[in-house]
């Protein structure tokens, strides 16, 4: 095999990885705003809050890249006023 089809096949191999990854990234985050969603329905509030104050919340964020603000962000809008204030951060 030459050095141009060699390069020619890691460039597509990069370009593949990175379709996979942004694939990934978008469901992780369409995990996040689902559960946020869900949170707010009665037969899945239980499941939500186990994801947001397990280590569901932590991989996936970690998956979107959020940052430490952005994850408090949304921590704070599920612990607000009235609701208990088991979530941790990660």
């Amino acid at each position: 095999m030459s050095t141009k089809m060699i390069q020619k096949k890691l460039s597509s191999n990069n370009r593949s990885r990175a379709q996979d990854l942004k694939g990934l990234m978008n469901l992780a985050e369409a995990v996040i705003l689902q559960s946020l969603e869900d949170i707010w329905v009665l037969e899945h509030k239980d499941e939500c809050r186990n994801f947001f104050g397990g280590d569901g919340f932590k991989i996936y964020a970690g998956i979107t890249r959020l940052d430490t603000i952005t994850k408090l962000k949304i921590l704070h809008l599920l612990g607000g006023k009235g609701h208990e204030r088991n979530i941790r951060v990660h």
